[in-house]
C-alpha cells in the first residue's frame, strides 16, 4: 500500500469526500444519448408543360437627384461688391447675418447684390449728355431748315420781280424799236429833220440798256434761288446726319446702360441659393472661375436614373417609376418618364432616365440617393415555374420527363418575376443545335430534387 492511500484511509471522512469527487466525475463523464433524426421527407415530382404567360418584371436601378436648373450668376464686368442684399427671411437675425446667403430662398427678379463700377456710370452719363446735345443740334439743323425755306421762298420772289422787271423792260425796248423805225422811214423820206432822229435814237438806246440790266438781274434771281434751294437741302442733310448720329449716341447709351445694369445681379428664377463666394468690397470681373452665387431650381426636382443597356430597351416616355429614397415619409414616390437622352453614356453603357419629381415641401434636396423599381410588361411567351430550372456550374438547366426518366437539357432563359420564368429554347447534351420551345415539352419538377437519369414516379 502506498504511503498516499495509507494516509486517506487513516481519515475516514477524507475518504468519503474522496468518494463523492469521483462519483461527481464519473456522473459528467456520461453523455446524454442523441435524439433520433428526423426522416427526411422527399419532396414531390411533379411533370408539367411550358404555357403562355405574360410577365411582369422589373427592373431596379439606382440613381440621384438633381436640381431642375442651376445657374453660376456670375460678373459681367469688372467691378467692385457694394453690397450683398438682405434676406427678408432674416429680420430675427443678428445684423450681421441678414444677408442673402447659402440656403436663402429667393424669387425671380430678386435683386441678390449690387455691384459698383464708377467709371462705367459716368461713361453712361456722358453718353446720356451727347445724346441730349444731339438732340440740340437737331433742333438747330431743323430751325436752319425752316430759315432755308423761307429764303428760297423770298428768292423765289426776288426772281418773279426780276422777270416781270424785264418784261417791262423787253416791252420798252419794242417800243423804241418800232420808233426808230418809223423815223428811219420820216427821215429818209424828208418828212422830218435828223435831230428829232437821234433824240429818238438816244431813247431806244436807254430802252435796250434797261432790257440788258433787267435780264442780268433775273439771271441774278434765278441764281439766288438755286443757292437757297441748295441751302435748303443742306439744312435736311444736316438734319439727316444729325438724327443718324443721334441714333449712334443713343445706340451707346444703350449699351452703356445695359453694362450699368449688370451691377444688379438678379435672381433669374425662384430657387435657394447653394454657394456663395462674394462679401462686400470684393473685386469681380467676368472671367473669374468661381460664381459669385450658385443659384438651384429645386422644385420640381430632376431624377437621374442609369439604366443598364440590357433593359434601355423597355423604357418608355410616361412609364410610370416608383421612386424610393431614404429618410422620405412619402416614399415610394410615383413619376413618369419624362425625358431620355436615347443614346448610351459610351464609358458605363447606360441610358439616362429623367423623372421631374414635385417638390413644393422641399423634402428631395439634390444630391440624395434614389432607389427606382420600374414595372415592364413583357409580352407573352412560353413559361415555366422558377422551380423547374436549377444551376449546374452556374448554367440554367431543367429536366424532360422522357421514357420515365429525368433528362437533364441545357435551356436558355429571357425574364422572371420569381414565380415564373420564360424560357427560349434547350439543347440536349448530346446536341449541338439548340431546340425552339413548343409547348409539347413535359418538364419536371422542381429541378433541384433531380438529377440525369433519375427514375420518375
Amino acid at each position: 500500500m502506498s504511503p498516499l492511500l495509507r494516509r486517506v484511509l487513516m481519515h475516514p471522512d477524507r475518504c468519503f469526500i474522496l468518494l463523492v469527487a469521483l462519483l461527481g466525475l464519473l456522473g459528467c463523464s456520461r453523455s446524454t444519448p442523441a435524439p433520433p433524426p428526423n426522416p427526411t421527407v422527399a419532396p414531390d415530382i411533379t411533370v408539367i408543360s411550358p404555357e403562355q404567360r405574360s410577365i411582369t418584371w422589373t427592373i431596379v436601378v439606382s440613381g440621384t437627384t438633381q436640381a431642375f436648373e442651376e445657374t453660376a450668376l456670375c460678373a459681367r464686368i469688372p467691378a467692385y461688391v457694394r453690397s450683398i442684399a438682405e434676406d427678408p427671411d432674416k429680420r430675427n437675425h443678428p445684423s450681421y447675418d441678414r444677408s442673402i446667403d447659402i440656403g436663402s430662398r429667393v424669387k425671380g427678379g430678386q435683386v441678390l447684390a449690387e455691384l459698383a463700377a464708377p467709371e462705367l456710370e459716368e461713361e453712361q452719363k456722358q453718353k446720356a449728355a451727347f445724346v441730349r446735345q444731339v438732340e440740340a443740334e437737331i433742333f438747330q439743323a431743323q430751325k436752319a431748315l425752316a430759315v432755308a425755306e423761307a429764303a428760297v421762298a423770298a428768292a423765289k420772289a426776288q426772281a418773279g420781280q426780276a422777270r416781270a422787271a424785264a418784261s417791262r423792260a423787253q416791252a420798252l425796248y419794242d417800243r423804241w424799236h418800232a420808233e426808230m423805225e418809223r423815223i428811219n422811214r420820216l427821215v429818209a423820206s424828208g418828212l422830218i429833220d435828223t435831230q428829232t432822229r437821234d433824240e429818238t435814237l438816244h431813247q431806244f438806246q436807254a430802252a435796250e440798256a434797261t432790257r440788258q440790266e433787267a435780264n442780268a438781274q433775273v439771271q441774278s434771281a434765278e441764281a439766288a434761288v438755286a443757292r437757297a434751294i441748295a441751302e435748303r437741302d443742306k439744312a435736311a442733310a444736316d438734319i439727316a446726319a444729325a438724327q443718324a448720329r443721334k441714333e449712334v449716341a443713343r445706340a451707346e447709351e444703350r449699351r452703356l446702360l445695359a453694362l450699368c445694369n449688370y451691377c444688379r445681379l438678379l435672381a433669374p428664377y425662384d430657387g435657394i441659393i447653394t454657394r456663395r463666394s462674394v462679401h462686400p468690397g470684393d473685386f469681380v470681373t467676368p472671367n473669374q472661375q468661381q460664381p459669385l452665387f450658385t443659384l438651384s431650381r429645386i422644385d420640381p426636382v430632376r431624377v437621374v436614373l442609369q439604366v443598364p443597356e440590357a433593359d434601355a430597351g423597355w423604357i418608355r416616355e410616361g412609364q410610370r417609376i416608383h421612386v424610393t429614397l431614404p429618410g422620405d415619409s412619402a416614399s415610394p414616390r410615383t413619376a413618369p418618364v419624362i425625358r431620355t437622352a436615347w443614346s448610351l453614356q459610351t464609358p458605363s453603357r447606360t441610358l439616362r432616365v429623367e423623372l421631374d419629381l414635385p417638390n413644393a415641401d422641399g423634402q428631395v434636396r439634390p444630391g440624395m440617393y434614389v432607389s427606382a423599381r420600374i414595372p415592364v410588361e413583357l409580352p407573352p411567351h412560353w413559361s415555366v415555374p422558377s422551380a423547374a430550372i436549377a444551376r449546374i456550374q452556374d448554367e440554367p438547366v431543367m429536366y424532360l420527363a422522357e421514357n420515365g426518366k429525368a433528362v437533364r437539357v441545357a435551356v436558355q432563359l429571357h425574364r422572371g418575376d420569381g414565380r415564373y420564368i420564360q424560357i427560349l429554347r434547350y439543347r440536349r447534351s448530346s446536341a449541338t443545335e439548340w431546340s425552339p420551345i413548343t409547348g409539347q415539352e413535359r418538364i419536371a419538377i422542381p429541378a433541384t430534387a433531380l438529377t440525369d437519369g433519375q427514375a420518375l414516379p
